[in-house]
């Protein structure tokens, strides 16, 4: 069962140019965290690093496990880079709040999901998260992942088959829409690397052309999504790439709130 994990599940190009686009993207992130090393000051300095350096690690695994079809297992992972990518935007509007995340003895309690959202002034329930949440938890909703159902044409009887290892990626969409959730939550790691800027080597500029590399690669994994989506018969998900064009207002943002100098 464990060489499962050494080839991907279904040798589809199109899922293979989907993974190479995200890898892609994550580089450019890497770059920046490597860059970021050296010179800093305070708790902030090491927590926004071990912050996106989690995040990044997540959805590198999370996509491994998308590619060889662990769906729900893969859902946690991007769950994972999701609270990750919250506690980073904390830490990056309050510096104040890496001194509490590294120095309290209450960790579940003072950065617990809804307690981070609320500091950052967002509704304690977040749709994304707990969607990803549903998925992921040993809940009815992603038990279709490993559960289905046939009916015997004899007696029409319903007979229910529970899978062990890998979801059938070639005969469902469910591949494609766990990587539509994916590339929006790998987008945020761009607003959480500007954290990064002043430390060690890494400039306003060398984030500002990361953060558009990135943007890019991801718009072209998002044009992956919609062309699977549509060879399922999801026509309406047409324009979903787009959404990644906004990220100059994220990059204007971060410019104004990092300026250089």
């Amino acid at each position: 069962m464990q060489t499962e994990l050494a080839f991907p599940s279904v040798g589809r190009d199109d899922h293979k140019a989907a993974e190479d686009a995200f890898v892609a993207a994550l580089e450019h992130q890497m770059e920046l965290l490597t860059a970021s090393a050296g010179r800093g000051e305070g708790e902030a300095h090491v927590v926004i690093r071990q912050m996106v350096a989690r995040a990044l690690s997540d959805l590198i695994v999370a996509m491994h496990l998308a590619r060889h079809g662990y769906l729900n297992q893969s859902y946690n992972a991007v769950r994972a880079a999701y609270e990750s990518l919250d506690l980073a935007e904390l830490v990056v509007k309050d510096s104040d709040e890496a001194r509490r995340w590294v120095n309290t003895e209450e960790g579940h309690k003072d950065f617990a999901p809804s307690a981070v959202r609320k500091r950052l002034s967002r509704p304690t329930f977040d749709e994304m998260y707990g969607h990803y949440s549903e998925l992921a938890h040993p809940r009815f909703q992603g038990s279709r992942f490993n559960t289905f159902g046939k009916r015997e044409e004899e007696n029409e009887r319903l007979q229910v088959l529970v899978t062990v290892g890998p979801t059938m990626l070639d005969k469902f969409p469910e591949f494609w829409f766990l990587i539509m959730g994916i590339a929006p939550t790998a987008a945020r790691l761009i607003q959480a690397t500007a954290g990064l800027i002043g430390m060690g080597g890494v400039t306003e500029m060398k984030w500002d052309a990361a953060a558009r590399a990135t943007a890019a690669d991801l718009k072209r994994m998002a044009e992956t999504v919609e062309g699977g989506l549509k060879g399922f018969g999801f026509d309406d998900v047409e324009g979903f790439a787009d959404h990644f064009d906004s990220v100059g207002r994220i990059i204007d943002e971060a410019n104004e709130q990092f300026p250089e100098g």
